[in-house]
């Protein structure tokens, strides 16, 4: 089975290796912290598909970054507008998800509209942190995953740092807001 990934504009294929092949079965993590580590097995067989959010690709010329009236676009502008300046729409059809690290294990995801310019901030996944995470999400595929034709984002983690919604969580964009599909919590060490 092949499984598709884009990350910064770049689509890849990687093939999905079976779920016996990790080592990782949801041990108690290293760190003396009582959080267990993110494994492929927490993974769910029936999980939602990026085929089931099909988003009709863009390519079209890609919009300037709108910062007048929004503060908070105003903060992170340069990032802002070097993600519209050097990818393509790489999310849900004519969107650039842009991403950014915010500290050690945190990343920063703001979505642009490519038509627009608009600046959408994502309530619930403005920001990931990524402690605890089995290797093996990062050789295949990473801790966020999107397409361009889908309109379905996958984080792994901990989504606005909130230890209470640390797992896989499964998001649909609207064209405005995320909506949560479906979250996998991993086993609390408590």
């Amino acid at each position: 089975m092949m499984r598709f990934l884009t990350m910064l504009g770049a689509t890849l294929a990687i093939a999905a290796a079976p779920q016996a092949a990790y080592a990782c079965k949801g041990a108690p993590a290293d760190d003396g912290s009582n959080e267990y580590t993110i494994c492929p097995e927490h993974y769910p067989a029936d999980a939602p598909r990026f085929e089931d959010y099909p988003a009709r690709p863009y390519t079209g010329p890609v919009a300037a970054v709108r910062l007048h009236g929004d503060h908070e676009a105003r903060l992170y502008r340069s990032r802002l507008r070097e993600a519209a300046k050097s990818q393509h729409p790489n999310f849900a059809g004519h969107f650039i998800l842009a991403h950014w690290g915010c500290g050690s294990g945190c990343s920063m995801n703001k979505i642009i509209d490519a038509r627009s310019g608009k600046v959408f901030h994502p309530a619930g996944v403005e920001s990931n942190v990524v402690v605890n995470i089995d290797d093996s999400f990062f050789d295949n595929g990473g801790t966020l995953r999107y397409r361009p034709d889908s309109r379905l984002l996958v984080l792994i983690g901990d989504p606005e740092e909130d230890e209470n919604r640390r797992g896989i969580s499964f998001f649909e964009w609207t064209g405005t807001r995320m909506k949560l599909l479906r979250h996998v919590k991993v086993p609390s060490g408590n």
